[in-house]
C-alpha cells in the first residue's frame, strides 16, 4: 500500500509540475499597439490604424540629412527564450526589422526583411544577424539568409521560435521553417525586444519558454575537425587610416606594443567586430592588424583561400603578398562573391614559405559594418600552425 502511495504522489507531482510549465509556456502576452506600451527611440512612430487594424508605423529615415529611421523599444518585457510573432509591412527596400535579447542600443539580436519581387527565389529577401558593438553583422554571416514567400505590399506573418543558441524562423504560415538558425551570434541571452522601420507591425504576441522542442544546444560546427584553417592570431589595438591611405607594414605595431590573441569563431572566423565594433568615424577608416607564425619543413609555396572584409593587405616575412578589396556602397563591380559578404569565396592566394618560421601579417581596413578574415590552407602538407 506504501509503494502504491508513493507512486501516486510521484505521479501527481510530476502531472502538477508539467501542467504549471506548460500553462507557464502558453501565457502569451499581447503586446499593445499604443504609444503607452512603447518607447520611442528613434525617428517618427505612428501608433494609428494601418490597413483597418491597430498598429505601429515606422517611418524610413534619411542617412545623408541624418534623418534616423523609426525605432521603438517594448516596454516591460524581458525576452530569453520562447515563441514571438508578429504581422508586418515591410515599407521599404531594407528593414521592418524585430529585435529582441537586447541587452542595451548596441548589443542584440535582429531578424528583418529585404522585399521585393520574387522574393522566395532571392538569396538574401529575409535575413537575421547579431549586432555587436553597434555594428549590424549581416556581412559576416551570409549563411544566415535565404529566400520567403514575402507579400511586398500586404501583411507578412513572421513567426521567430528562439531558446539558447538556436532559433527557426516561419514565413506566412509555411510548416517547416523558412530558415533555420543554427547558432545565434548575439552576446547576450536575454533582454528588451524593440522594432525597426520601414514598415508596419500588428498582432505582436509573446509567449515565454514555448520553444516547440527546439533544442537549446548550437548545431555542430562543421568546421571543427579541419585543420587547414589559420585560427590562431595576434591583434593589434586600432588606429585611424584617412581615406584613400593605404597601411604599410612598416606602421604595423611592434613587438613591445599591446597585442592579444585571438580564436577564430565558428566556420573559421577571425571577427575583428566582436573585439572593436567600427571605432572609428566615417570617412577615415579603422586598421587592425592580424600575425600569426607558420613552421615550413622546407621552402615552398602554399596557396589558400581567402575571405575578407573590407580591405586586406597580407605580409610574408614583411614582403606584400596580396591587397584587395571587398566593398559595398561602390559599385556592383567591386564586392566579391557572394555579393560583398564575408566568405572563402572572396578571392585566393600563394604564401611564399621559407624553410623554418614565417610570419604572416595581415592589414584589416575597415568603415562598413563588420570587419574579419578567414584563412584556410588547401593542405597542411609540411607545415605546421601556431595554436596560441
Amino acid at each position: 500500500m506504501y509503494r502504491r502511495r508513493f507512486s501516486f504522489w510521484i505521479l501527481l507531482t510530476f502531472f502538477v509540475l508539467a501542467s504549471g510549465q506548460l500553462a507557464y509556456a502558453a501565457d502569451t502576452i499581447k503586446v499593445p499597439m499604443t504609444n503607452d506600451g512603447w518607447t520611442v527611440t528613434a525617428g517618427t512612430v505612428d501608433f494609428a490604424d494601418y490597413m483597418g487594424r491597430p498598429a505601429i508605423s515606422l517611418k524610413a529615415g534619411d542617412y545623408a540629412k541624418h534623418i534616423p529611421t523609426g525605432a521603438a523599444v517594448l516596454k516591460s518585457v524581458n525576452f530569453h527564450n520562447g515563441t514571438i510573432e508578429y504581422d508586418v509591412v515591410a515599407t521599404g527596400g531594407m528593414g521592418a526589422g524585430f529585435i529582441f535579447r537586447r541587452a542595451d542600443k548596441d548589443n542584440y539580436e535582429m531578424f528583418y526583411l529585404r522585399p521585393r519581387p520574387k522574393c522566395e527565389d532571392a538569396p538574401d529577401c529575409i535575413q537575421y544577424a547579431p549586432e555587436t558593438h553597434g555594428v549590424l553583422l549581416w556581412d559576416v554571416f551570409p549563411q544566415y539568409q535565404g529566400p520567403a514567400p514575402l507579400q511586398q505590399d500586404g501583411w507578412n506573418h513572421v513567426k521567430l521560435v528562439v531558446n539558447g543558441k538556436r532559433m527557426n524562423i516561419f514565413i506566412n504560415g509555411a510548416a517547416t521553417p523558412t530558415l533555420k538558425i543554427g547558432r545565434l551570434e548575439g552576446d547576450a541571452d536575454g533582454g528588451s525586444i524593440m522594432i525597426e522601420g520601414p514598415g508596419v507591425f500588428s498582432n505582436i504576441t509573446v509567449t515565454p519558454d514555448a520553444t516547440e522542442g527546439l533544442t537549446a544546444e548550437p548545431e555542430k560546427d562543421d568546421t571543427d575537425a579541419d585543420n587547414r584553417y589559420i585560427r590562431h592570431w595576434q591583434l593589434s589595438s586600432f588606429s585611424k587610416l584617412e581615406a584613400n591611405a593605404a597601411p604599410a607594414y612598416a606602421g604595423m605595431p611592434a613587438t613591445s606594443a599591446k597585442w592579444a590573441p585571438i580564436e577564430a569563431e565558428r566556420d573559421g572566423l577571425i571577427n575583428a567586430s566582436r573585439v572593436y565594433g567600427i571605432p572609428v568615424d566615417r570617412p577615415a577608416r579603422s586598421v587592425v592588424w592580424l600575425k600569426t607564425t607558420i613552421h615550413s619543413s622546407k621552402a615552398q609555396t602554399k596557396h589558400l583561400s581567402f575571405g575578407w572584409l573590407r580591405e586586406a593587405f597580407v605580409y610574408v616575412n614583411g614582403d606584400l603578398v596580396f591587397a584587395d578589396k571587398n566593398l559595398y556602397m561602390q559599385a556592383a563591380s567591386a564586392r566579391k562573391a557572394p555579393d560583398g559578404r564575408l566568405s572563402l569565396q572572396n578571392g585566393s592566394l600563394t604564401l611564399p614559405l621559407k624553410e623554418g618560421d614565417n610570419e604572416v601579417a595581415i592589414a584589416i581596413v575597415n568603415d562598413f559594418y563588420g570587419w574579419g578574415i578567414k584563412m584556410h590552407l588547401d593542405d597542411m602538407d609540411n607545415v605546421t600552425l601556431a595554436t596560441r
